[in-house]
């Protein structure tokens, strides 16, 4: 055989992990009802895509929407060739005309005139979405699916009637929104920032009072997987005590070696001055994130009007969060532009107020990101909208004030914990004196260090250091203490650029 130099690959000297499941992430609601692929005993279900949530009912069917309907009691029924038409305002300020009749000269009483204009609406169906019945006298128009309460108040449906029939026209009325509808749009969102993410969905029956004992439940159904959990709360109002709950379960979940941390969005219809919010800063819920955005001009804000409680942008900040890596912030403008053009590119706050509209200034932003809130943003000159920051509900201080900070810390809590649970009731040699031998602390850093080695090679850290005392008494006390050290990476939250005039360049 000729001379050569061969190589021979080995693998797994590295240790490197599974991949990962930093994008394994959970959805939390509460209904009385539930979707058709749920039930009573089977709350909770693990979807890929937005297809699979569709197959379990998360559907935009409307099948769970209380269509609202008006009704017109035709009391004159005019001359042949007099017309009668109606419009419907919905939101957006879009006019759609139901359809117009007109009397023929065999149509003589008003029963006649009245099935004529149901006639006339349902001609139209196809391309209105609204249906009429007539009984008698009176004409039922039944609204078009999707509206929810919106056509419930003022006075959306107007009657055009220039000639003699006549009659009395009662509004709209009954409607109630789709739950489903809300569910998809927060499914779709997250799927939408992070198309590769597994999402546990839980719909929960509304509970008297809110514990969040819920995070517990989904987490082992999960088997502990969850690194991230979105909480969508609209049967009570805001509520900062809730953060506090959210916090202390979540620290539960720590306990047991499947720390999490979650994202709380809730109502805040009801409240007409944002500034009014409490200061999260106060709190030390440092697991805990409180969301108060919301699209204001495509999807997400024709559902604030059709369901009547705030949307949020939770499903797309828990999308954001399982794409981020555990060291990134979600409001990094290079990454994590939230727009597609469309939704989330018209800004609002979750009680419906615009960004445009000119209570919402500059002042108003920085005080509400020094209260600890999360909403989105714009950039001069750069388009797209942008989270403010992942800020927790701690104080600034806090080494856990933003996502990122606890993010980093409870994956390198799991992996250490991956690597030393071999450790677990093993011996340990020691020195004549009683110390730990070098071989035995040479042991132990190798155990604890090959998911933070991964860490580093990732960009998730910048550095680490375990430190083991030799001289601590093992035998009498039977617990080993290994403290771990970590240089965690920085992020640029503001830029600052000195710049003047010179008269050379040395």
């Amino acid at each position: 055989m000729l001379s050569n130099i061969t190589f021979i690959q080995g693998s797994g000297g590295l240790g490197r992990p599974l991949a990962g499941q930093d994008h394994y992430s959970g959805l939390i609601f509460y209904s009385a009802t539930l979707p058709s692929g749920f039930s009573a005993s089977n709350r909770v279900k693990k979807f890929f895509s937005v297809t699979d949530a569709e197959s379990a009912g998360i559907n935009l069917a409307y099948t769970d929407e209380t269509k609202a309907t008006a009704t017109y009691l035709v009391s004159a029924a005019g001359n042949t060739g007099d017309t009668i038409g109606f419009n419907v305002t919905e939101p957006g300020s879009k006019t759609v005309a139901l359809g117009t009749f007109t009397k023929t000269a065999g149509q003589t009483t008003v029963n006649a005139v009245a099935a004529g204009i149901a006639a006339a609406i349902n001609a139209n169906t196809q391309t209105t979405g609204y249906s009429a019945t007539a009984l008698v006298a009176t004409v039922t128009i039944t609204a078009r699916a999707g509206l929810g309460i919106y056509l419930n108040s003022g006075s959306p449906l107007v009657v055009q009637s220039p000639g003699a029939i006549a009659g009395t026209l009662t509004q709209f009325a009954g409607g109630a929104a789709s739950r489903n509808a809300v569910y998809h749009y927060h499914i779709s969102e997250f799927f939408r920032i992070q198309p590769k993410g597994v999402l546990w969905v839980g719909i929960f029956a509304v509970p008297s009072a809110y514990t969040f004992s819920e995070i517990a439940t989904l987490q082992s159904i999960a088997d502990g997987s969850l690194r991230q959990v979105g909480i969508y709360k609209d049967a009570a109002a805001f509520a900062t005590a809730d953060l506090t709950a959210i916090d202390l379960a979540c620290k539960a979940q720590d306990t047991g070696h499947k720390p999490l941390i979650a994202l709380y969005g809730a109502d805040l219809s009801g409240m007409a001055d944002i500034s009014a919010l409490t200061d999260l800063s106060l709190l030390s819920a440092s697991t805990a994130s409180a969301i108060i955005a919301q699209d204001g001009g495509a999807v997400g804000a024709a559902l604030y009007q059709t369901f009547g409680k705030s949307i949020t942008t939770l499903g797309a900040q828990l999308g954001a969060t399982a794409l981020a890596k555990v060291n990134e912030d979600i409001a990094w403008v290079q990454k994590f532009n939230i727009s597609n053009g469309t939704e989330c590119e018209t800004l609002a706050f979750a009680n419906g107020v615009l960004f445009s509209d000119p209570s919402v200034t500059d002042n108003l932003l920085n005080y509400l990101d020094a209260q600890r809130y999360v909403f989105l943003r714009k950039y001069v000159g750069y388009s797209g909208s942008f989270f403010n920051s992942f800020n927790m509900a701690v104080s600034v201080s806090s080494d856990y004030a933003y996502g990122e900070d606890n993010r980093t810390i409870q994956k390198a809590k799991r992996g250490i914990y991956a690597s030393l649970l071999l450790v677990l009731n093993g011996p340990l040699v020691l020195n004549a004196d009683g110390t730990l031998s070098a071989n035995t602390l040479a042991y132990l850093e190798t155990m604890t260090t090959p998911n933070l080695d991964q860490m580093v090679r990732d960009g998730e850290i910048s550095a680490y250091q375990p430190v083991i005392d030799s001289a601590q008494n093992v035998s009498s006390t039977g617990t080993l203490v290994i403290t771990v050290q970590i240089v965690a990476d920085g992020v640029a939250r503001q830029i600052q650029v000195p710049i003047s005039y010179v008269q050379s360049l040395s």
